[in-house]
Formats: C-alpha cells, sequence, structure tokens
C-alpha cells in the first residue's frame, strides 16, 4: 500500500515538474489552437476549452512563472499556439512568437525541462546588409524601441500550416550605404520548419528621398518607412479563393491590402485618407494592435485613426471611422475593395484637429444578442479633450447598419477621460453577457479594468471594476470552460503610453470574470519568482491548456500550476 501511495505521488510530481498539469485536473484530449489575434476574426478576446485554469487553481500558492524562453528583440505581436504540431520527427504543442528584431520562434509550449532549445528558430535578417528598421530612422520619438520589425500579430491557416506575416527591414544594396532602401514583405512560413512555403510578396521596396518615397498603388501612396503594419493580420474564408483573403492594414493614411492567401498574390488595395492634406500621416488602421475584424459573410471591419473626413460631402476620405469592406470584381478580370457601410462619430471634426482619434482600438464583432439589433460591434477611442466629448463613450453600432456620420445604436459614458488604447473582450455566462475594457483617466493617471453588462442589446454602467488602475489600458483575454470558470486575464505596463522603452517590468493579472474587484493572482505578489521581463504596449495574454504566455522585451515568460522555480 505504501508503495503503491509512493508511486502514484513520484509520477505527479515527475508530470508537474514537466509541464503536465497535476493529476486532479484534467486537460483536454486536444487543446484548442489559438491562430490569430484574440483567437478569432471576432476578436472577442476568449477562449472557452480552458479546463485546467480554473478560479480555484489560479492563486499565488498554486500559480506562478514555471519558465521563460529569451528572445532576440520586443514581443509586441500577440504568441500563437498550435497544438500536436509534428516538427523533427517528434510531435509538440507548440507555441510562435514574432518579435520587432524579424526573429520568428516555434518554442515547445508545455516544458522548457524536455526541450530547452526552440524547436527551430528563423531570423528574417542578417545582421549586416538587411536588418530590422531602427525606430529613429521612423520617427526621432520612437513609438516602438529599438528597432522595428515584426509588430502585427501573425495568421495561421492550420489547413496548410502556413503562418502569414509582414516583416520590414532596411537593406543595403550594392554597397550603397547611403541610400539604403527601406522595405515591407509579406511571408507564408511553414510553422514545421520555420521557412517560407512561399517566394515572399514585395509588398513595398523604396528609397528615402526627402518629402517623399514610396509606391504607388491604385488608391494612393504607400510609404514602407512610415507605414507601419500594426493590426492583427485577418485570414477571412472568402468564396473563389481556395485558402482565403489576407486582410492587412497599415498606418499613415490607412492603406488596406488584400492578397490571395494561396500565392501571396496582391488583389486589391484601398485608403481609408488619400486625401493629399494627409502627407504626414492620419487615418491609419493600428488600433493598438487591435486585429482587422471580419465575419461570416466576407465582410472586414477596420477603425480608422484621426485624419480627413469628407464622405458625407462626396469625398473618399473617413477618418475616425469604422469602416466596413468587402472584395468585389473589378470588371476587368480582377478585384476592388468596395466600401459596404461605416460609422462615425458625432463629434469627428473636434476628433480630427485634437489627435483624439477613434482608430485607437480595434472592433469587436459580438455574437448576436437579443434585441431590435442582433449585430454588434464594441469600440472605444481616445478622449481627453474639453472640446470634443469629455465622457470618452464606448460606442456600440450596428453591423448590419452602421449609420454613417453620428450612427450607432448607443453611446456609453465612461470614466476613461484620456481615452482607450486598447480593445474589449467578451465572454457570456448563463446569466450575463459580459464587455471588459479599460482606459485612462490622464497621461498620468490610470483607470480601472471595467466590466459591463449587455441586455438586450445595450450596455449598462460598470457592474465591476478591478482594484489595480492601468496607466495604458489593458486589452483583456478570457479563459473559460464554456459558460463557467472564466477568469479575465491583462498584463499590465506599469508606464505612460506615450514612454517610447519601457523599463519595469510587465505584471499578469488575472480576475474573477463575474467580478474584477476579486483578484485571483497577479505576478507582484511573488515578484521574486514570478517576475516578468520589461514590458511593452499594448500587450495581449495568450491563455490555454494550463498555461498564461505574456511576451516582454527580452523574453516569453510563462506562468502555469507549480511548482514553480524559486
Amino acid at each position: 500500500m505504501k508503495r503503491s501511495l509512493l508511486l502514484i505521488l513520484f509520477v505527479s510530481t515527475v508530470l508537474t515538474v514537466y509541464g503536465f498539469p497535476p493529476a486532479a485536473v484534467q486537460a483536454p484530449a486536444t487543446p484548442p489552437a489559438i491562430v490569430t489575434y484574440q483567437n478569432g476574426n471576432s476578436r472577442l478576446g476568449q477562449n472557452l476549452q480552458e479546463t485546467i485554469l480554473t478560479t480555484t487553481s489560479v492563486n499565488a500558492t498554486n500559480f506562478g512563472k514555471v519558465f521563460s524562453w529569451t528572445t532576440d528583440g520586443n514581443i509586441y505581436a500577440q504568441p500563437l499556439y498550435v497544438p500536436n504540431v509534428t516538427i523533427n520527427g517528434s510531435t509538440h504543442n507548440v507555441l510562435y512568437v514574432a518579435t520587432e528584431a524579424d526573429g520568428i520562434y516555434a518554442f515547445d509550449a508545455d516544458s522548457k525541462t524536455l526541450n530547452p532549445n526552440p524547436l527551430w528558430y528563423t531570423s528574417l535578417v542578417n545582421g549586416t546588409t538587411v536588418i530590422p528598421v531602427p525606430c529613429l530612422d521612423h520617427h526621432a520619438a520612437c513609438t516602438i524601441y529599438p528597432t522595428v520589425g515584426i509588430t502585427g500579430t501573425p495568421a495561421i491557416n492550420l489547413a496548410t500550416n502556413t503562418m502569414y506575416l509582414v516583416a520590414r527591414t532596411k537593406e543595403i544594396v550594392n554597397g550603397n550605404t547611403t541610400n539604403p532602401y527601406y522595405v515591407e514583405r509579406l511571408h507564408a512560413i511553414d510553422i514545421t520548419t520555420g521557412l517560407d512555403q512561399l517566394t515572399p510578396t514585395t509588398i513595398c521596396s523604396a528609397i528615402y528621398v526627402t518629402g517623399r518615397m514610396g509606391c504607388q498603388f491604385t488608391n494612393g501612396l504607400f510609404n514602407p518607412l512610415q507605414d507601419g503594419q500594426r493590426p492583427g493580420i485577418l485570414l477571412e474564408p472568402t468564396s473563389g479563393f481556395s485558402q482565403g483573403v489576407l486582410w492587412i492594414g497599415f498606418s499613415g493614411n490607412g492603406m488596406m491590402l488584400a492578397f490571395d492567401a494561396s500565392n501571396l498574390a496582391q488583389l486589391a488595395d484601398w485608403t481609408a485618407t488619400p486625401h493629399p492634406k494627409n502627407t504626414t500621416g492620419g487615418g491609419g488602421i493600428w488600433g493598438s494592435g487591435g486585429g482587422v475584424s471580419g465575419d461570416a459573410n466576407g465582410n472586414v471591419f477596420v477603425s480608422v485613426g484621426d485624419g480627413t473626413f469628407d464622405v458625407n460631402v462626396g469625398g473618399n476620405n473617413y477618418g475616425d471611422s469604422i469602416v466596413k469592406l468587402n472584395l468585389v470584381s473589378n470588371g476587368s478580370g480582377g478585384y476592388a475593395v468596395q466600401v459596404i457601410d461605416y460609422f462615425t462619430p458625432p463629434d469627428e471634426a473636434c476628433r480630427q484637429t485634437t489627435d483624439t482619434d477613434l482608430g485607437s482600438g480595434g472592433p469587436v464583432l459580438l455574437p448576436p444578442q437579443s434585441g431590435t439589433v442582433p449585430n454588434l460591434i464594441v469600440i472605444a477611442g481616445k478622449g481627453d479633450v474639453p472640446a470634443c466629448d469629455t465622457a470618452n463613450p464606448i460606442y456600440l453600432v450596428n453591423a448590419d447598419n452602421m449609420g454613417g456620420l453620428g450612427g450607432g445604436v448607443q453611446t456609453v459614458p465612461t470614466t476613461a477621460a484620456v481615452g482607450f488604447w486598447s480593445s474589449a473582450a467578451y465572454y457570456s455566462t448563463s446569466v450575463k453577457n459580459n464587455i471588459y475594457i479599460g482606459g485612462s483617466v490622464s497621461v498620468n493617471t490610470g483607470d480601472n479594468l471595467r466590466q459591463y453588462q449587455l441586455t438586450n442589446g445595450l450596455l449598462g454602467s460598470t457592474t465591476s471594476k478591478s482594484t489595480e488602475t492601468y496607466l495604458a489600458g489593458p486589452t483583456p483575454f478570457v479563459s473559460a470552460n464554456v459558460g463557467k470558470q472564466g477568469i479575465v486575464w491583462t498584463i499590465q505596463r506599469p508606464e505612460v503610453v506615450d514612454n517610447e522603452k519601457g523599463v519595469n517590468n510587465a505584471v499578469l493579472h488575472a480576475y474573477t470574470a463575474t467580478n474584477l474587484h476579486v483578484e485571483l493572482y497577479t505576478s507582484a505578489t511573488n515578484a521574486t519568482r514570478d517576475l516578468a521581463g520589461p514590458a511593452v504596449k499594448f500587450a495581449v495574454p495568450t491563455v490555454v491548456n494550463g498555461k498564461a504566455y505574456v511576451g516582454t522585451q527580452t523574453e516569453l515568460d510563462v506562468y502555469g500550476i507549480c511548482p514553480c522555480p524559486q
């Protein structure tokens, strides 16, 4: 009897040390794959197949930092997860990480003990003639520091084991260091090898010329130095395209590019604010990293930053708007991007002149709701301008009839006076439909992460809020076992949003989804054991199969059920 008990204890200890959950907590037979920003084209920010991490198992005693992986640069893109991938003859649950140094990693998602090195690593630069773009080349005040490489979250097609991403490089051609090329390329990476499956497509390669540089597309000039690829890439299933269509958004004047995912051929382009006044930017598509969203009908939704708006008087500029797009035949054997509908806040003119763009958050497409408007979009943007709307609201928009200038379904005032550099997450229990979102009260004063209840398609006032305040509002991620054991996860960056390089460490938080005032865990409680790397802006945790993955400036930190190294 004693021998049997000892054997059980030994097996349980070994399984836990090597990254498996304790025997009392059952892992799913096949964990879900997380292959795009916020785990779906609707960008709901939820994993509803989590059985290991519960409101009981996540606490400061049983849960903490179990290991970390060093990376070659900042991790701005959300880590992606694919179970049961065969690499070098062995099967692994794999975490895919892209960096601002143009590095791509495949890590064993479960254990560093069994696999102390990356399963594969690919660098898209050579360190001499091809390097990631130095941030000071882009702007005197860096928004991403010190280099810009892969920023937007990639998208993975499981049917073909392909990961799509955009990499930015600075390249010396024929020894000409005086006139380097700035390049943006679309890659299709094999997730089993790290190699290009297809020849990369050069989106634009151009030499900087004072006052002007770039590549001329049908609907605007693309600048590979200024037009950054920040939002998560959308892989949209589309009739007539065997592997779907890639929709990729850029900052600057807000260019959207559509590509055939099967061969990386560019299909069409569209610019949110092509007006000549926007020579220094404006109308960009960035959303603090929020993904370009798509629905089941092939419609694409993008949020646009502050820039020229004149579509209501016959123009073609959509500054400070959510725009609904679709890919259509151009009548000449090719394709074009068609605007289906749009929504613009009534204070757009004020937003344009005060840099309070709606596009600092990404559009989240909610599941069908009860009430008169079933298909809703939730979004919030910047604020803190007395001449504009000082309540800085959250907007609910009818996805089927967006309403144009001044349209929308509901405007909900908030306490986040300076606004939102974040997107919402959604979670439904058997009792409540919940929206979670966080903003900032002022440049130097944070606001709480807040929970709102959605009833018959309308938002009520704050239901609960976190004790912590966030200087830069977080984009949350929810884990749950369908409608039970819901946990809201965030990464806190303890610095103001304008700081170009954070020096403080990221802090992982976990709250009960039914009451954000109940904090289950924070990595700050046992800072020596659970310390994360230096924080990056707008980071989103990935939570799946008993682990929470946190990207930082120098490493990927992995949190799970302890024992945790001291």
